[in-house]
């Protein structure tokens, strides 16, 4: 298990102006699932996805990631932890106009210190998984809104992730795209990276094996909609990619 919320409620503001964002969240997510989360705007959906990725904290109850307490650790370590184990995947991209893919994949590892011929080997490895070896020194500008999300996630994954948290990830593709980033994302999954979704587009849940269903800060639902994959071919540039593997407490 991976993720864990035992009675979580999430408030934010106080008195009479206190919002009460999420309520009496009972949820685990295992190790190599592929989750999708749903609601209406407002549900809560990204309150949760804002949690579960570290950026924000439980007002009350328990939040376990990999068996850690996130309440009990101090901001240093919840950052070391967050760098550590989530890649996080954004609607707009957060790419730098200015800097190539390979660059843009780069910048998180050059933050990290580590030396130019290691970042640029990385990226130019991850830049292959996710299908963009030819398009390395591209600018965010030469490239499809597709191909922008597949630089984005090749950035996401510097760190060999535990979890891989896409907030609408499609959102501002067209449906071809957007089915090919979600083929991408499944094939991430088949090899053990844990993936988790917001999304208000039905298409976009079908790829998940399982989709959490949020009203009005309730989880209302918890369905398995589909078998986990097994025994999926892999392209040839991800066979040597593996997530950060879960340590056992």
């Amino acid at each position: 298990m991976v993720i864990k919320f035992c009675d979580m409620e999430k408030f934010y503001g106080h008195g009479n102006s206190s919002v009460h964002a999420l309520k009496n969240v009972n949820l685990h997510i295992n190790s190599g699932e592929i989750v999708a989360i749903m609601g209406p705007s407002g549900s809560g959906k990204s309150t949760l996805m804002n949690i579960i990725g570290c950026l924000d904290r439980p007002s009350s109850g328990l939040y376990e990631f990999r068996t850690k307490n996130i309440n009990k650790l101090s901001d240093n370590k919840l950052a070391q932890l967050r760098n550590q184990h989530i890649g996080f995947v954004f609607q707009n991209f957060n790419l730098l106009a200015r800097a190539t893919a390979l660059a843009n994949v780069e910048l998180p590892m050059l933050y990290c210190g580590i030396p130019g011929r290691k970042r640029r080997k990385i990226a130019l490895e991850l830049l292959e998984v996710v299908g963009l070896k030819e398009r390395v020194d591209h600018l965010p500008s030469e490239l499809s809104g597709g191909q922008k999300q597949r630089v984005a996630i090749a950035r996401a994954l510097v760190n060999h992730p535990t979890v891989l948290l896409a907030d609408e990830p499609t959102g501002n593709l067209d449906s071809h795209s957007g089915s090919e980033i979600m083929k991408l994302f499944e094939t991430l999954n088949s090899i053990g990276v844990t993936v988790v979704i917001v999304t208000h587009d039905d298409e976009v849940a079908h790829f998940a094996r399982r989709v959490l269903y949020i009203r009005d800060g309730v989880v209302v639902s918890d369905k398995k909609i589909r078998p986990e994959i097994t025994n999926q071919p892999m392209p040839d540039a991800i066979v040597g990619f593996t997530p950060r593997k879960i340590q056992q407490p």
